[in-house]
């Protein structure tokens, strides 16, 4: 049987590298398939995107070659992101489609705040570090203390802000046909009502998954998440317990 494609999308400043280990432990049935945005990881070269349109059209050659049904873990930024995808790809004639969304470590976007009143391209490198502190999401102390990484961190997290303003101001009611299931750490910022917001993008009933850990939950619940994901998506819905 051919392994069941699983789309992984980072965080805000983070890279597919932050999946490695959800990647490693999945079972041969689900292909893990962890993609960057312009400017990290593999990506590196290229210049960070800004726009939800942006980030899309930056993934799209690589979600459609996967031809068939596949299934998007997007944590934090990467939540909005796959569901802009998701949705997108609902809107065209090809045959790749997302049967499933984890959406991972975000508020419901019809309860989220808009991080910046403008433009997050116009503020301060400080700005961004205190919001990126504030969302549960710090940078470590040794990129602090080092101007270059500094600098690079400040503008990458900046064009992710960016993405996901633009997401909101432009998409937050966009609704997919995939089924989502909310993931999220119980020591994370998001109240019980964001995070039950979730269930007005999709067409389907929703389902939420609370784990121990903050916003990087998954660095702690590895073996969980991937007993959750492999029920999802190699279950039928009739036997699941």
């Amino acid at each position: 049987m051919k392994p069941y494609p699983l789309i992984l999308l980072h965080h805000a400043g983070g890279s597919a590298a932050f999946f490695a280990p959800l990647a490693k432990a999945l079972p041969p049935e689900i292909q893990p398939i962890a993609l960057d945005l312009p400017g990290r990881g593999r990506r590196w070269r290229e210049a960070a995107v800004t726009s939800i349109d942006e980030a899309t059209d930056s993934l799209l050659d690589a979600v459609s070659a996967v031809n068939g049904p596949f299934a998007v873990f997007g944590h934090s930024l990467g939540a909005y992101v796959g569901l802009a995808l998701a949705a997108r790809l609902e809107e065209t004639t090809g045959i790749s489609r997302c049967s499933t969304l984890f959406a991972s470590a975000n508020a419901g976007p019809g309860g989220a705040v808009l991080p910046f009143e403008g433009s997050p391209l116009l503020v301060s490198d400080e700005d961004i570090f205190e919001i990126t502190n504030k969302s549960g999401g710090g940078l470590s102390q040794e990129v602090l203390d080092h101007p270059q990484l500094r600098r690079r961190s400040a503008g990458l997290l900046r064009a992710d802000f960016a993405v996901s303003q633009s997401f909101l101001s432009k998409q937050r009611r966009t609704v997919t046909e995939a089924d989502i299931v909310v993931c999220w750490g119980r020591d994370d910022i998001f109240t019980p009502r964001q995070l039950d917001q979730w269930r007005l993008n999709s067409t389907q009933p929703t389902e939420s998954h609370g784990f121990p850990g903050d916003h990087f939950y998954l660095e702690q619940n590895v073996p969980e998440l991937v007993d959750l994901i492999t029920r999802r998506l190699l279950v039928p819905a009739a036997q699941r317990g």
